[in-house]
């Protein structure tokens, strides 16, 4: 065990909590970790040492007791806006793995972006869209969440050309 030359702490030196580390000290160019512990100046001259330890005081928010969301999930408009972004994104497309699965992230953005506009309050949206390669095969795609049927929702729609099919989804979930 090697011992660092520290600084004599009588001469008015500032003590560390944890450890110090020499002013002159150079760490080993390889082999070696170490690890210090620097805390920013704050730039406040009015903020006492005891302010830094301090934790922010928590937000408390009161309940809204809405149970019922101010406007309804429109699926049939969204199955519409799902339809438009696949068929425009994908009309001369041909399968590709790697820039199939780029561009089902990249849709599922641009619907879910779309459908944000419409501006349903008190919704989380959850687009999944998903593209495979037509080679005469049958394909069924489905899902299982659990969820408050009165209040939460989703929207679908497909699409298909010769080389590739797509399905696009969207979930509305009501949170309270």
């Amino acid at each position: 065990m090697t011992h660092l030359n520290l600084p004599d702490q009588s001469q008015g030196a500032r003590r560390s909590s944890l450890f110090q580390i020499p002013i002159n000290f150079k760490p080993a160019p390889r082999g070696s970790s170490h690890v210090s512990f620097i805390r920013d100046p704050h730039h406040d001259d009015t903020l006492h040492e005891d302010s830094f330890h301090r934790r922010p005081k928590k937000v408390y928010y009161e309940n809204t007791y809405q149970m019922d969301p101010p406007e309804r999930f429109k699926a049939e408009q969204v199955s519409d806006i799902i339809r438009e972004v696949l068929n425009s994104s994908l009309e001369e497309t041909t399968y590709e793995p790697m820039a199939c699965s780029i561009l089902s992230k990249t849709i599922a953005q641009d619907i879910k972006l779309r459908v944000e506009e419409l501006d349903f309050k008190r919704y989380k949206l959850i687009s999944w869209v998903t593209i495979g390669e037509k080679k005469d095969q049958g394909v069924r795609i489905g899902s299982r969440c659990v969820w408050d049927q009165d209040r939460d929702n989703f929207a679908t729609a497909t699409f298909e050309n010769t080389h590739i099919y797509a399905v696009g989804m969207m979930y509305a979930v009501y949170y309270e």
